[in-house]
């Protein structure tokens, strides 16, 4: 080899002082080269014995030149390292050179250093010439980044999550095992090729697209997807990093989490539409009972058993009205307030036969969403008060009736129910005003924690302050 015969002829140049310079021969261990490198040079006998060592070598090793001379080569190498070393020595006696050998030298205070040392002879002489350099801060940064190596190769064999890791060239340089599970492949067979060439109905895919995006512009991705190719046919969540070599991933099979919300869907639909069709058997009852009071009104001659039925009638076909609204409604639980008092005072004045142009009806309503228990109650005080308006409040048969509700800051609403007739009598408060329709109105309004104000100054007014359903999640 080049080196051996580089470090040959310097030896042999060396220890021929008649071709050295006068000053030289004079003074051969003033060699320039041999003290001023770097590397541990030495020159041993072809047996080991040690019998010229360079500054280097001793300042390496921390020994003194007299107590180098004292040993043999062996006699610094650690013992696990010993018996390779010493066969290699033996190889020198017979002229085998030392190509490349990594040997643990002990040093003067007991340590060890990586030496990555060679040796070539010179038979005729009987000598070894050793060129050597301390490797020991390689060999921690290769056992550090070992260390780091397995510490991440753990870490991805032991968490629930497959993984691989693909270079710039789509080339796979890493796959765990949970990989190897859901690919249903050895990793040895896989490691090193494309991974499109492994996965070639995948080109041009979502999968292709979102992990050609996250190496082109760094940004992480995730998404799931459904691979619909045998023999997976799974559903796969998906989350892709850059990385210096490349792209890094990590996927989980969440085909039972997808078969499973498949299966609450189908269930929430199946109950959605039992749910509407309890709603409409509700309001189809609700109308039957509208229907029976109706008829039993025929029978009866007593003006007060018939206003008595109107009432229940009209009661009733409210909350069939409100029936009717959530059969219809996409949202189940909750109900358009505005939306059902607008229906609902609609038909209070068809079932009245108002004239329009008797009695005009204005509606300032916004839609606020509210659930069914303070629905009905709404409902229900809308109907007493409309209809007692329409009843009692214009004896000249002319009028107006406004009904106004509004959205107010805390999550609260305010429904007002006011005409303009001829209002309650001085003594309004009196068991004889107080009906049984006014005296529901305070029981549903208490039922929904309302406030509610009452005026007579010009007509009726009835001011209702209460929580929206929101608020109350809220």
């Amino acid at each position: 080899m080049v080196w051996q015969s580089i470090v040959t002829a310097f030896f042999r140049k060396r220890n021929n002082p008649s071709i050295w310079p006068p000053r030289l021969r004079r003074e051969p261990k003033s060699d320039p080269f041999f003290t001023l490198s770097l590397d541990l040079l030495c020159t041993t006998t072809l047996n080991g014995h040690l019998i010229r060592v360079n500054p280097a070598f001793t300042k390496t090793l921390g020994y003194t030149e007299p107590a180098l001379l004292a040993m043999r080569l062996l006699d610094l190498v650690h013992p696990e390292d010993r018996a390779v070393a010493a066969v290699r020595i033996a190889d020198l006696a017979r002229g085998i050179s030392i190509a490349e050998l990594e040997s643990r030298f002990r040093c003067a205070d007991g340590s060890f250093k990586s030496v990555a040392w060679r040796s070539a002879t010179v038979l005729s002489e009987g000598l070894a010439y050793v060129v050597a350099h301390d490797c020991t801060r390689r060999k921690l940064d290769e056992e550090a980044l070992r260390q780091a190596d397995a510490r991440c190769t753990c870490a991805l064999e032991s968490t629930t999550d497959a993984f691989f890791a693909v270079d710039r060239d789509w080339r796979l340089i890493r796959v765990n095992r949970q990989a190897e599970r859901l690919w249903m492949c050895r990793r040895e067979e896989i490691m090193g090729r494309n991974l499109w060439e492994i996965f070639p109905e995948a080109v041009n895919g979502p999968f292709y697209r979102m992990y050609e995006q996250a190496m082109r512009t760094g940004t992480p991705a995730q998404m799931e997807e459904f691979y619909p190719y045998a023999p997976h046919n799974l559903w796969f969540e998906v989350h892709a990093y850059s990385s210096p070599e490349g792209l890094s991933v990590f996927f989980r099979d969440v085909t039972e989490r997808h078969q499973f919300q498949e299966k609450i869907d189908r269930s929430l639909q199946e109950k959605e539409v039992l749910l509407r069709e309890v709603h409409h058997r509700v309001k189809n009852n609700l109308q039957v009972i509208c229907s029976m009071l109706r008829l039993q009104a025929r029978y009866l001659q007593d003006e007060t058993l018939l206003q008595a039925l109107r009432d229940c009638r009209e009661r009733v076909l409210a909350m069939a009205l409100l029936h009717d609204q959530l059969h219809r409604a996409e949202d189940l639980s909750n109900i358009n307030l505005g939306e059902y008092i607008r229906s609902l005072t609609a038909s209070l004045f068809s079932s009245y036969g108002v004239n329009s142009a008797d009695v005009a009806l204005r509606v300032d309503i916004e839609d606020i969403t509210v659930a069914i228990d303070t629905a009905i109650p709404c409902g229900l005080i809308v109907n007493e008060l409309v209809s007692n308006s329409l009843r009692h409040a214009f004896p000249q048969g002319k009028g107006c009736i406004s009904l106004d509700l509004h959205a107010r800051p805390g999550g609260r609403a305010e429904l007002t129910i006011r005409d303009d007739g001829r209002g309650f009598a001085k003594d309004g408060c009196s068991h004889k005003t107080r009906s049984l329709g006014l005296w529901l109105v305070e029981l549903l309004a208490e039922q929904i924690d309302a406030a509610m104000e009452r005026s007579s100054d010009t007509g009726t007014a009835y001011r209702l302050l209460f929580q929206t359903t929101e608020s109350k999640e809220g």
